[in-house]
């Protein structure tokens, strides 16, 4: 049986925890109305990846024998059944407060009540719009239910008839937009005006009256990838793809008012069972929508933070390869601008001076430019070299796409080294035989830029890009795991390789200073028994510990450790290790969390800051991030999330590190 007090230090329930601090921020009235809104999205959206890949995880394992995770089944259950009452609940208090500034949302009853040249626009629309989508799926008893899509949003729809009940269910298509604006400004769920208008839809049956009730199922989104690629990796990766399509379903999500005998029948047909999560709850669902809800009060939302100029990048126009040449740059994002990191690898497309151009690629965007740049360098003859990393999660059929895109425009491409994922995020752009380098903590991905905190370092510091094309070499092959003698990095950090080890060295190191040692460390996720134990040796020993991590925590409770968590308006998503104080310290950023499958089963990087006005920049930004009470979180034994609430004034990190950065550019510029 699961221990009931070290249930806390699970990774579900840590995931479940850090959804909450998600749920808090629309809770939280000092945010703006809209923002809050969004914040339920958000919420919504984690919880169904939370079911698709942490529940399916847990289940299999309950199906391998492991008993103790049919506990841990019924306490993530009894959280999940918990939160989704909290968002039921800051729901109608955010559409209930909206409605004082003129935002309704209209309810199916108030949509009967519209008036009549309203409800002709309606209908008009749905015909035009919606009609020619809907596909009902009548359920019979000798004809099984076809596989519905994970994640879709279906109605389960009742007919009454004099004699009997015939039931269906409809998907509501998600290529349309899920609310639709109503001449006079309200607002109305595509849900509803599908439900308005059913009796056109199935019109051919007999029935009295007619009920439709939303659900959704979630499946298990882990891939089944065996180590024989013989058959070509796109391939392999397409077919398990196809696989996770019918994936076994981990959680049904009904509204609590759907008739008990018409839920029994849709359970029984979705083949879903006891050791199933299922949780009643309101009349909407996929709530991960509100992150589009149409916005039309700018002073319902944050104040907008336009990127800080950079001091050096946002002067006089020259090439920034001519400025790393003479210097190291840190961009922090999104507080800088992500377009920097766009044009350097644009203007070494068209450079006549560079000849190559190498990168990975974990994530871009939809349309991504940094892709087109790629693509367009290799038309302009660069020899162009790209890692595309198959498996990376929810982005694989994306990253295929961007793959064939590439290879068919000339950019020579390979896999990673299947089956590790490769995490680490690397650009290499050679000029007149000088390298130049690009490393960042988080992906080359123009739209997550603008939402999630992270930093690149651009260098031509000859001991970082030697290694840097080093570590090219091992992912610039075919096929096959990388040779069993790695190269003897000595500057970066590389897991599976050097990582774990050197991490322990400076734990040590600072282990042998006792109550001298300070060690702060910035992850989304420290779970690593061996590393927890390793930092529990070293706070024994005197050194202080600040922790600042973001979702999964596993480090129990000491009296020299301070944990918190911030959750704000950007995601924090940096990576930062800081061992030593004052100018003997080792400032590292990295790629890579703090868990078993990063440290031995991925290729991730974590790379040096040198130059000491960098190292300060560092330093000054993670003052905000300890000091900060007014969005962090305590992460204690029991996953709480009470808010810090100490010392005196208010320090809110991203607002204080946007005007640091700012002062920062202003008396640059004065200089």
């Amino acid at each position: 049986m699961l221990n009931k007090e070290k249930i806390f230090y699970t990774r579900e329930i840590s995931v479940l925890s850090f959804n909450e601090r998600v749920l808090q921020e629309a809770e939280d009235e000092r945010n703006p109305l809209l923002e809050r809104l969004k914040f339920l999205g958000i919420f919504s959206s984690n919880m169904d990846e939370f079911f698709k890949v942490r529940v399916a995880s847990v289940q299999r394992r309950l199906e391998l024998g492991e008993q103790k995770m049919a506990y841990l089944l019924e306490a993530i259950g009894e959280f999940s059944r918990e939160l989704d009452e909290r968002f039921r609940q800051a729901y109608e208090t955010i559409t209930s407060e909206l409605e004082n500034y003129g935002i309704r949302i209209l309810t199916q009853e108030d949509l009967y009540g519209l008036a009549p040249e309203e409800f002709q626009w309606l209908s008009e629309y749905f015909k035009e719009n919606i009609l020619h989508t809907l596909v009902p799926i009548i359920l019979q008893d000798k004809i099984p239910l076809p596989p519905l899509t994970d994640g879709a949003l279906y109605f389960a729809i009742q007919m009454n008839m004099q004699d009997k009940k015939k039931y269906a269910v409809l998907e509501i298509p998600s290529s349309l937009p899920r609310f639709v604006e109503l001449p006079r400004g309200n607002i109305a769920y595509i849900d509803d005006v599908i439900r308005l208008f059913l009796t056109d839809v199935l019109y051919i049956f007999p029935f009295d009256d007619i009920e439709a009730y939303e659900f959704k199922i979630s499946r298990d989104a882990e891939l089944d990838i065996d180590n024989d690629f013989s058959e070509g990796y796109i391939r392999k990766m397409r077919k398990v793809l196809e696989q996770r399509k019918g994936g076994r379903p981990t959680r049904f999500h009904y509204d609590e008012q759907m008739p008990r005998k018409l839920c029994k029948k849709l359970l029984k047909e979705l083949k879903i069972t006891e050791e199933d999560t299922v949780i009643a709850g309101g009349r909407y669902h996929n709530m991960k929508d509100l992150m589009n809800f149409p916005a039309k009060r700018k002073d319902l939302l944050f104040e907008p933070l336009p990127p800080v100029k950079h001091p050096l990048l946002d002067g006089p126009r020259t090439p920034v390869l001519d400025i790393v040449e003479k210097q190291d740059i840190l961009l922090t994002y999104p507080y800088q601008s992500f377009d920097h990191v766009v044009r350097l690898v644009r203007e070494s497309a068209i450079d006549p001076d560079v000849e190559e151009i190498k990168m990975t690629i974990y994530r871009v965007a939809s349309q991504s430019k940094i892709v087109n740049a790629l693509i367009n360098a290799a038309r302009n003859g660069k020899k162009v070299f790209a890692s595309i990393e198959l498996q990376a999660r929810f982005d694989e059929q994306h990253n295929i796409q961007v793959a064939e895109r590439l290879s068919e425009a000339g950019v020579r491409v390979a896999y990673g080294v299947p089956p590790m994922k490769v995490h680490a995020k690397f650009l290499l752009i050679k000029r007149k035989n000088k390298s130049f380098v690009g490393l960042s903590t988080g992906n080359f991905h123009e739209k997550t830029a603008r939402q999630y905190v992270d930093s690149i370092l651009l260098t031509s510091n000859p001991s970082i890009t030697e290694e840097v094309e080093e570590a090219f070499k091992l992912l610039d092959r075919t096929s096959g795991l990388p040779p069993l003698t790695p190269p003897d990095f000595e500057y970066l950090w590389i897991s599976p390789f050097t990582l774990r080890k050197a991490l322990n060295k400076v734990i040590n190191r600072e282990k042998d200073k006792g109550e001298n040692g300070y060690i702060f460390l910035k992850v989304n996720h420290l779970t690593d028994t061996k590393i927890v134990k390793k930092l529990k040796e070293a706070a024994d020993a005197g050194v202080k510990i600040d922790l600042v991590v973001r979702t999964t925590y596993a480090m129990p409770p000491h009296p020299n450790i301070s944990a918190i968590s911030i959750l704000d308006r950007f995601l924090e998503h940096q990576r930062i290790y800081i061992f030593g104080k004052g100018e003997q310290s080792i400032i590292y950023l990295a790629s890579a969390d703090l868990m078993e499958r990063n440290l031995d089963y991925r290729v991730e990087c974590a790379f040096p800051i040198s130059a000491p006005e960098l190292k300060q920049q560092i330093w000054d930004m993670i003052f905000f991030q300890i000091q900060d009470n007014i969005k962090a979180r305590v992460l204690d034994e029991r996953q709480t999330n009470r808010y810090v609430g100490h010392g005196k004034g208010t320090i809110r990190t991203q607002y204080a590190t946007y005007e640091y950065l700012k002062q920062l550019s202003a008396n640059f510029n004065h200089s």
